[in-house]
């Protein structure tokens, strides 16, 4: 660990600081819980979105109700982000997951009992789907906002870095668990799995001790100060005082705004336009795409290793603001040749850069937000993410049928650098 006095939450990391190794915080029980159990949800998760449809479509439910099924589910889940981020600065991130957890597992379990009974009538399906995104949005600014009540500040960029790794690693296992469950045994077993992974994510957070509330320092407040966003606690208390104080600070508002304009340009791509490159271009179908996704998660991975690295050079600001203008140049690179080898290098290299870059402002927002508004701050990241969704993949689907893939892939990596581009307008951010 570090040498000398103990850094407090608030201060940044500076050039030339030891480094905490990146299993460090695996030596913290309580990280060591959490992951576990989130683990294990986010697989559950996975299993969830693959068992769903199939449930649905093996009982006559068509595609158009599996379509209002799943509106309804990312609507109660988006509407919700807010109220999330309200509940964890009143009551805490871990409380706040632990009841989304556990209640999340009985509204499963319910489904589980509606699909034995044969036939589930539409609004049956909607009554799960609806309290299960409402869950799922006030899950969501918790776990965005728990880290630094279960780490030490110094642990927190391994920290992230390892969830990053863990949340990669369960996109994978968990559809594909999912999807194995569905084609060899039934839906039944994993809505069933599905529940027992939330349950048993429930119980390690119980079991984690909750830390003593944050004290701001002098130190903290000096931090804030620089960020030019500092707001007295005491307003903070308010929705308008938290929405000014993002309006204030450079870190929280390029944040909100790089998020909103990279997922409008990525998901469409990643979603919508990769699926048609694979299928019409490169000419290699599902298998094609599927292997460009496996480079997409290795290279998340690999980025996630490298994460905290960031925290520690000089000009860390600058650098990440280029890492982020490289992955959209490296995603410009996808249909060069038309060749699934060039596709996916492309992809590994662009979902490194962008690893890196998540854990570094993940962390800084962790370590500058004020804890008393840190949950209704991400929630806001999330919403910005979660409104770009679905406007970035209804845009990508509505141009693909006059426009090549190859175009759509190009614009939307001009997207990203555009994105990152913008972050070069504020001083404070740039030089973070």
């Amino acid at each position: 660990m570090t040498t000398g006095p103990r850094r407090v939450a608030g201060t940044a990391l500076t050039a030339g600081e030891p480094a905490v190794r990146l299993l460090a915080p695996l030596r913290e029980r309580r990280f060591a819980l959490y992951l576990i159990g989130q683990m294990l949800s986010q697989v559950g998760d996975g299993i969830y979105l693959v068992t769903l449809p199939f449930v649905m479509l093996n009982q006559g439910g068509g595609p158009a109700n599996l379509g209002v099924v799943l509106a309804c589910y990312g609507a109660a889940r988006l509407a919700f982000f807010p109220v999330g981020g309200t509940l964890v600065d009143r009551l805490g991130a871990r409380p706040v997951m632990l009841a989304a957890d556990a209640l999340r597992a009985l509204v499963v379990l319910g489904f589980v009992v509606l699909a034995a009974e044969g036939r589930i009538p539409l609004w049956a399906m909607i009554a799960v789907a609806v309290p299960f995104g409402i869950l799922g949005g006030i899950f969501m600014p918790a776990s965005f906002a728990v880290l630094p009540q279960i780490v030490r500040p110094e642990s927190l960029a391994p920290g992230n870095s390892l969830i990053q790794i863990m949340q990669s690693t369960s996109r994978i296992v968990g559809p594909g668990l999912g999807g194995a469950l569905v084609g060899s045994l039934n839906s039944g077993v994993g809505l069933l799995i599905d529940a027992f992974t939330f349950l048993v994510s429930s119980l390690t957070l119980m079991a984690i001790r909750p830390s003593r509330p944050a004290v701001e320092t002098a130190d903290e407040t000096a931090a804030r100060h620089a960020d030019g966003g500092v707001q007295d606690g005491d307003q903070l208390r308010t929705w308008r005082s938290v929405l000014r104080y993002a309006a204030s600070s450079p870190l929280v508002r390029m944040n909100l705004l790089t998020t909103l304009v990279f997922n409008l340009a990525a998901v469409g791509l990643i979603d919508v336009a990769l699926p048609s490159f694979a299928q019409g271009p490169l000419g290699r179908g599902a298998l094609g795409f599927g292997v460009m996704m496996t480079g997409l998660g290795a290279g998340s991975v690999i980025g996630a290793l490298l994460g905290p690295a960031l925290l520690r050079l000089r000009r860390r600001g600058l650098i990440a603001l280029c890492l982020g203008i490289a992955e959209g140049l490296a995603l410009m690179g996808i249909p060069v040749g038309s060749s699934l080898v060039v596709a996916t290098a492309a992809l590994f290299t662009a979902a490194s850069l962008q690893a890196v870059v998540n854990v570094f402002y993940m962390t800084m927002l962790q370590k500058s937000v004020p804890a008393r508004a840190l949950g209704r701050v991400m929630s806001l990241l999330v919403t910005c993410a979660g409104l770009a969704y679905p406007a970035s993949a209804l845009l990508t689907g509505s141009v693909l049928g006059t426009v090549d893939p190859e175009v759509v892939i190009i614009v939307a990596g001009l997207g990203v650098s555009a994105a990152f581009s913008v972050g070069f307008l504020s001083r404070p951010y740039r030089n973070l």
